[in-house]
């Protein structure tokens, strides 16, 4: 009943996911790549589907083969009230992937600056750093997103920041 869960999530079925549920489909059943249900909806914008698997007790800290949350995937893909909810319910702002990035690291690299203001509004760390040192604001210099550059320098980031190769000038300038 898992796999069939996580399709019925996926496609965004409420009613099938509704009746899977009442079935006793486990809710954190996690296929190949380690994509549960929640993960799942939320990377899809499923909102009603995200609540009746919250509901019953999905863990919002389940990590895919990539390390990526529900939170990590609803801002990877732009689902602002998928965030919402999951930063509601108490979802972890700084979960790091396998690479140490934050939801707030990969919302820069995307240059997606109405899910920066997001996830700066409710406090994420400017500063965490990636297994390669970088922050938010190097990943946005280095993808070339000036509005997040600019979103981070005025919510406070350091522009003095170094990464292991150098300082934030020479990584804009690998653009």
């Amino acid at each position: 009943m898992g796999q069939a869960l996580l399709d019925a999530v996926g496609a965004g079925k409420t009613g099938v996911v509704t009746r899977l549920l009442e079935a006793g489909a486990p809710v954190n059943w996690a296929d190949w790549f380690g994509q549960t249900p929640l993960i799942r909806a939320a990377d899809n914008g499923h909102i009603e589907s995200m609540r009746m698997l919250l509901d019953r007790g999905a863990d919002m800290e389940a990590k895919d083969e990539l390390g990526l949350t529900a939170l990590i995937w609803a801002t990877w893909n732009g689902e602002m009230e998928a965030m919402a909810l999951l930063l509601d319910r108490g979802a972890d702002l700084e979960a790091k992937t396998n690479d140490g990035d934050t939801a707030l690291m990969v919302a820069a690299r995307s240059g997606r600056v109405e899910v920066m203001t997001v996830l700066l509004d409710r406090s994420a760390d400017l500063e965490a750093k990636d297994e390669n040192c970088y922050t938010a604001l190097v990943w946005a210099a280095y993808s070339g997103k000036v509005e997040a550059v600019a979103l981070l320098l005025d919510s406070g980031a350091d522009p003095e920041i170094r990464d292991k190769v150098g300082d934030l000038q020479e990584c804009a300038s690998w653009r």
